[in-house]
């Protein structure tokens, strides 16, 4: 509900009030945590995504593109890092 009501413009100082906190710093926790905001990452790097750009109905930003491109090729990246150190594991062994 607290992240509801900030994510719709209620002060957190109001919200506070209804939670009963004592000190504003608890409250803040919620300020942190925004839904809308992790299903937006969530949408953006998911991998079933990929099968989802191949539909017509939806349009995909040039923007989203370079944001998946680039979390593609870092994820490509660790895991050729990763491939070398087993590689350098199993030539040790």
């Amino acid at each position: 509900m607290a992240t509801h009501m900030l994510e719709n413009g209620a002060d957190i100082r109001y919200i506070q009030l209804i939670l009963g906190h004592a000190d504003l710093a608890t409250t803040q926790i919620y300020t942190q945590v925004s839904l809308t905001k992790l299903k937006e990452i969530h949408t953006a790097t998911h991998p079933a995504r990929l099968t989802r750009d191949a539909d017509p109905a939806r349009t995909v930003s040039t923007t989203e593109n370079a944001d998946l491109d680039a979390l593609l090729a870092s994820l490509a990246a660790e895991a050729d890092v990763e491939n070398a150190e087993d590689a350098k594991r199993a030539a040790r062994d």
